[in-house]
C-alpha cells in the first residue's frame, strides 16, 4: 500500500470536488429545499430519499440508511477502497497527491514514473499497430479473428515492432532511462555484453489496467509460427503490476457487475473482449495465472456471485476447479457455464451469437452441481472405487461451505447420486470441517489486513446517550471541551457512535479537529459514515447543545455506575473470596452508591 496523505491534501481534494457536482455526475439532482433529492442508487425505491446537502457537503439516504462524504459516495457507487477513490478525485479536481512514505516500500515516484511509462508504452504499441506498416502481420491477424479497428481502439491494442530496441529508442526521446523500463518489465539486460533490449518485440500487445483504467503491464501474443517461442509473454512482477492482483478488464467491467450482480471469468484478453463487444461487459479474466485468493476478495467487492467460463478442453476444464477454491473459501457463489466441445467464449459468441451466450449464462448450473456431474463422468458412481473417490473428493468441498443448511443439502444430493447413507457423507465432510473454518477465518483476516473495504454491520449502533451527544458534538464545538473534561472511555460500549466520539474527541486533544470534516479525511467503516451522515442531516436542530450535553454524559456515567454494580454483587456471591477481596469490593460497591447520589 501506498504511503498515508497527509491531512490537508486530503481537504484540498474535498474542497475541488463539491458533493453535489459529483453525484450530479452520475445521475440527475433535484433542488428540494436545502438539499438535493433523487432516487437511491443503493436500493430500489419510489420515492426519493436520497439526499445531498452542499452546506455540510454531505449525503445521506433515508432509506437504506447509507451516507458519507464525496469520498465514501465514490468508494460505494464505484466499489472502490479509500485510496482508490481519493486518487479518482484527486485527478478530478486536479489536485496532485503527496505522500508520507513508509519504510521499505517503493518510492511513491517511482511508482508515479512506472505508471507514465506504461501509458507511453501502450500509445507507442497501439500507434505501431494502427499506422506503421510492420504491423501489418498484426492487423491480419485481428481480421481473421474478427476484431475491428474500432474495437482494438477502444482497448488499445497494439504491436511491438520486431526491433529490439524499438521501445527502448522511443522511450529515451521522452526522457525514460533503461533502468526504469528494467524495473518496468519492459526491458530486458543483455546477457552478453553491455546495454538492453526490449521484452517485447514482434508481438500483439493487449495492455493490462488497474481498476482506473492506467495500463500497469502488457500481454504479448505471438504472430508466427516459431517452435522455440512463447505462445504468450507477459509482464513479470513489478511495483506496479502484481498478477495475483489484477483482472484483466475490471476497468471496464465494474459498474456492468455491479448492476448484473455477478461476474463472469474467462481465461484470455480476446474471449474477454469477445464478451464485452457482444453485449455481456461483466466479463474480467486473470493474467497468466489461476485465480488467487486476492483475485475472489476483489471480486467480492462488487458481487457476491461468479460464473466461470473456461474453454471446454481438458485443460480448461481442470481450470475451473483450480479456479473455484479461492472463490469457494471467500464465500462467493459459483456457477460454471459449460460450452460444447470445441468452443472457447471467443469461438462459441462469434459463430451462435450474443443471444445464444446471454442464454448459456443463465442456464449456468452451480459449482456444486457441475463438479457432482464432472467426477460421475470420470469415476463410475455404481462402482465401489467410483463411490469413493466421488464421496471424498465432494466432501472437501462441502467442508468448506460456511452454512449448515447449504452443507446438508448439497451432502444429501451427493450421497443419492453414489447411492450411499447420508450420515456415512456427513460424518466424512466432519472430519474436515473444522480446518476449512480455520481456513475461512485466516482469510477474513488477510482481507482486513489488506485493506479491503467492509461494512460494520456487526457492531451495533449506539446507546441513545451516546448517538445524542455524537450528534451535539458535531454540530456545535463548544461540546468538545466539555465532553473532553467529563467524559471517561469506560462508559462507552462498543458501538459505531462510541468510536466515533473517540476519534472527535482524539482529533480534538490533538488540536486537528476543524468540524466534521476532519473526522471524514480519513479511511472508515461504512457503519460510521452512515451514522455522521444521518446525524448532520437530521432536521431536528439542537438549540440548547451543552445542555443536552450535560444531560447524556450524566446518563452514561450512571449507566455505568449500575452496570459495575450488578458486576460486584456477582463477584460478593463468588465462593471463596477472602475477606481482603470482600472488604475492595465492597468498598468499591459505595464508592458507586455516592457516585450516583451526585449525578
Amino acid at each position: 500500500m501506498p504511503g498515508l496523505i497527509p491531512e490537508p491534501v486530503l481537504e484540498q481534494i474535498r474542497q475541488s470536488n463539491d458533493v453535489v457536482e459529483v453525484i450530479g455526475s452520475y445521475f440527475p439532482l433535484k433542488r428540494a429545499g436545502a438539499n438535493f433529492r433523487a432516487l437511491c442508487p443503493f436500493h430500489k425505491e419510489k420515492t426519493p430519499s436520497f439526499n445531498v446537502n452542499p452546506q455540510k457537503q454531505i449525503w445521506h439516504c433515508f432509506g437504506c440508511g447509507t451516507g458519507g462524504d464525496v469520498f465514501t459516495f465514490v468508494m460505494k457507487y464505484e466499489n472502490l477502497d479509500f485510496m482508490s477513490a481519493v486518487r479518482r478525485l484527486a485527478e478530478r479536481g486536479g489536485v496532485k497527491l503527496e505522500y508520507e512514505e513508509r519504510a521499505g516500500e517503493p518510492a511513491r515516484d517511482q511508482k508515479e514514473s512506472l505508471l507514465k511509462l506504461h501509458d507511453l508504452a501502450a500509445n507507442f504499441f497501439h500507434h505501431n499497430l494502427m499506422k506503421e506498416p510492420n504491423a501489418a502481420v498484426a492487423r491480419e491477424y485481428l481480421k481473421k479473428r474478427r476484431i475491428t479497428a474500432e474495437v482494438a481502439k477502444k482497448w488499445r491494442l497494439g504491436y511491438s515492432p520486431g526491433a529490439w530496441d524499438g521501445l527502448i529508442q522511443h522511450a529515451a526521446g521522452k526522457k525514460f532511462t533503461t533502468d526504469l523500463l528494467a524495473a518496468g518489465g519492459l526491458a530486458l539486460e543483455r546477457d552478453r555484453g553491455d546495454g538492453f533490449y526490449d521484452r517485447f518485440r514482434g508481438r500483439l500487445m493487449f495492455p493490462i489496467c488497474d481498476e482506473q483504467g492506467r495500463a500497469v503491464g502488457f500481454s504479448g501474443r505471438i504472430l508466427t509460427d516459431e517452435k522455440d517461442q512463447p505462445k504468450y509473454v507477459n509482464s513479470p512482477e513489478t511495483p506496479i503490476f502484481q498478477k495475483g492482483r489484477i483482472l484483466f478488464a475490471l476497468d471496464k467491467a465494474r459498474r456492468a457487475i455491479i448492476d448484473e450482480k455477478y461476474a463472469i471469468v474467462c481465461e484470455g484478453q480476446v474471449d474477454t473482449i469477445s464478451c464485452h463487444e457482444a453485449g455481456v461487459e461483466n466479463v474480467v479474466a486473470p493474467q497468466g495465472t489461476a485465480l488467487t485468493e486476492q483475485h475472489a476478495r476483489i471480486l467480492k467487492r462488487y458481487a457476491e456471485e461468479v460464473v466461470l467460463m473456461f474453454d471446454a478442453d481438458a485443460a480448461g476444464q481442470n481450470a475451473i476447479v483450480r479456479s473455484a477454491e479461492p472463490l469457494w473459501d471467500a464465500g462467493l457463489v459459483i456457477r460454471v457455464a459449460v460450452l460444447p466441445q470445441g468452443h472457447d467464449p471467443d469461438s462459441f459468441v462469434k459463430e451462435l451469437g450474443a443471444d445464444a451466450l446471454k442464454l448459456l449464462l443463465t442456464k449456468a448450473p452451480s459449482f456444486f452441481v457441475y463438479l457432482l456431474d464432472r467426477l460421475c463422468q470420470q469415476h463410475d458412481p455404481r462402482s465401489e472405487r467410483g463411490k469413493v473417490q466421488i464421496g471424498r473428493q465432494m466432501a472437501e468441498w462441502l467442508a468448506r461451505i460456511p452454512t449448515p443448511i447449504l452443507r446438508a443439502t448439497y451432502a444429501q444430493q451427493t450421497a443419492k447420486r453414489i447411492d450411499v447413507g447420508e450420515d456415512v457423507l456427513r460424518k466424512e465432510v466432519a472430519k474436515l470441517t473444522g480446518g476449512r473454518r480455520d481456513r475461512r477465518t485466516a482469510t477474513e483476516v488477510d482481507e482486513q489486513a489488506d485493506g479491503a473495504a467492509y461494512i460494520d454491520a456487526a457492531r451495533p449502533r449506539g446507546l441513545p446517550a451516546e448517538v445524542m451527544l455524537l450528534h451535539v458534538m458535531l454540530i456545535d464545538d463548544r461540546v468538545l471541551e466539555t465532553a473532553a473534561e467529563r467524559l471517561d472511555l469506560a462508559w462507552l460500549s462498543e458501538s459505531v457512535a462510541s468510536q466515533t466520539i473517540q476519534d472527535v474527541l482524539r482529533l480534538y486533544t490533538s488540536q486537528q479537529w476543524n468540524g466534521p470534516n476532519a473526522l471524514l479525511n480519513q479511511p472508515h467503516s461504512e457503519g460510521t459514515s452512515r451514522l455522521i451522515s444521518e446525524l448532520l442531516l437530521n432536521s431536528q436542530v439542537a438549540t440548547k447543545p451543552e445542555a443536552i450535553a450535560s444531560d447524556c454524559l450524566t446518563t452514561l456515567e450512571k449507566q455505568w455506575n449500575d452496570k459495575r454494580s450488578r458486576e460486584i454483587r456477582k463477584e460478593l456471591e463468588r465462593p471463596g473470596l477472602s475477606p481482603q477481596e470482600r472488604n475492595k469490593l465492597i468498598g468499591q460497591q459505595w464508592e458507586l452508591v455516592h457516585r450516583n447520589q451526585k449525578t
